[in-house]
C-alpha cells in the first residue's frame, strides 16, 4: 500500500488546527488505498496548543514530533520535519489553518502514478490551484490562478522571477527529500520561503507538476504568516515589500546556482539552468554596468510583474 506522510509546523494555531487536521484525516482512499499519517511540529507556539495536540496525538495517525520546543521559524521547521519523516510514496506540507477536500490526496496520487516510472526516480513535486477562503474556511469562489496569471509553464526561468508553488498545496516525492536532505542550515537560513525553493530546484533537476484544479480551501485571516493578498497594506508598506520580493527572488536565485556548482555540475550545459542562473551572478556582484544591463536584459523576458521588472531594472542600473 502507498504511504503519505502529511508535514505540519504549528505556531499559534489553536483557533484553527484541529479542523485541519480533521480535514486531513478524512481523506477518500485513507486505509484502503494509502497509509496516512501527520507528522505535527509545535514551532514554540504561545498561545497553549497542548490541550489540542495531546488530543489529536490519540489519534494513531498523529504523531506529535515534539512537546516542548524552541521557535525556528516556519522554513527551518518545515525542514525539520522532512528529515525526520519516514520513508514515504509522497511528503504533504500542511499549513495549520486551512482545509482540505475530501479528493486532495487521491488527485495528487492520480497525476503522479501517470508519470512514467524513469519520470518518478527523478525529483518530483505536485501543486494544485488553490480556493481562496475566508476566515470561517468557505471559499470565496475565486482560485489563485484566477488571483495570478497561471497561463505560462512554471519552468525555471519562471520560478526565478515569479512565486507560484505555494506550500499548502504542495507535494514532494523521496527522491527530493533525499535531495534535500544535502541543504546545508545556512543555506535554509538564507533562502526565502522552503516551498518556493524546493520548487526552483525541482524545475532544474526533475519534473514539477501542475495540478489544474482547485484542492486546497486556503483560509485568509489576520494572522496569515503568508498569504493571498496585500491589499490591507500601505503605500510605504507595498514599496518595501516589493524591494524586498525582487531581492529575495534574486537571492535564491544566487543561491542555487550555487547548489547547481556543488551538487550538479552536469547542468553546466550553455543555455542549461547554470548559464541561465549565472546571469543573476552578473547582476547581482558584476561592477561593468554594461554587463549588468545585457544580464538583465537576458533575464526580463521572464518578469511577468511591471513592477517587479522595474523595480530589479532599477537595482541592476544602480548597483556599483
Amino acid at each position: 500500500m502507498k504511504k503519505v506522510v502529511v508535514l505540519m509546523s504549528a505556531y499559534n494555531g489553536e483557533k484553527y488546527i484541529e479542523e485541519q487536521i480533521n480535514s486531513i484525516l478524512c481523506q477518500r482512499g485513507m486505509n484502503t488505498l494509502f497509509d496516512l499519517s501527520i507528522l505535527v511540529r509545535d514551532d514554540g507556539s504561545t498561545d497553549g496548543p497542548e490541550n489540542i495536540l495531546n488530543k489529536l496525538s490519540a489519534n494513531n495517525n498523529v504523531v506529535i514530533l515534539n512537546k516542548v520546543t524552541d521557535n525556528l521559524g516556519v522554513k527551518k521547521s518545515f525542514f525539520y520535519l522532512l528529515n525526520s519523516a519516514p520513508e514515504a510514496d509522497l511528503y504533504f506540507f500542511s499549513d495549520q489553518d486551512d482545509i482540505w477536500p475530501q479528493n486532495k490526496v487521491e488527485r495528487f496520487f492520480a497525476h503522479y502514478d501517470s508519470l512514467k516510472k524513469t519520470d518518478q526516480n527523478k525529483a518530483v513535486g505536485l501543486y494544485s490551484d488553490l480556493w481562496i477562503a475566508d476566515e470561517f474556511g468557505i471559499s470565496t469562489n475565486v482560485k489563485m490562478s484566477e488571483m495570478y496569471d497561471w497561463s505560462r509553464n512554471a519552468d525555471y526561468q519562471y520560478l526565478s522571477w515569479n512565486y507560484r508553488v505555494t506550500g499548502a498545496a504542495f507535494a514532494i516525492n523521496i527522491n527530493t527529500k533525499n535531495i534535500l536532505s544535502n541543504l546545508t542550515e545556512s543555506v535554509i537560513d538564507k533562502i526565502n520561503m522552503h516551498d518556493s525553493f524546493i520548487g526552483l530546484i525541482i524545475s532544474t533537476t526533475g519534473k514539477l507538476i501542475e495540478i489544474d484544479e482547485p484542492l486546497l480551501y486556503y483560509r485568509q485571516h489576520e494572522n496569515n504568516v503568508v498569504g493571498a493578498s496585500h491589499s490591507s497594506k500601505s503605500i510605504l508598506q507595498r514599496i518595501r515589500l516589493l524591494l524586498s520580493t525582487v531581492e529575495r527572488l534574486e537571492n535564491d536565485s544566487l543561491l542555487l546556482l550555487k547548489w547547481i556548482d556543488e551538487e550538479h555540475p552536469e547542468l553546466n550545459d550553455e543555455g542549461g539552468p547554470r548559464y541561465y542562473f549565472d546571469h543573476f551572478k552578473t547582476l547581482k556582484y558584476s561592477r561593468n554596468l554594461i554587463k549588468r544591463v545585457l544580464a538583465w536584459k537576458y533575464l526580463a523576458p521572464n518578469i511577468t510583474l511591471n513592477k517587479i521588472r522595474v523595480v530589479s531594472f532599477i537595482k541592476a542600473v544602480g548597483r556599483m
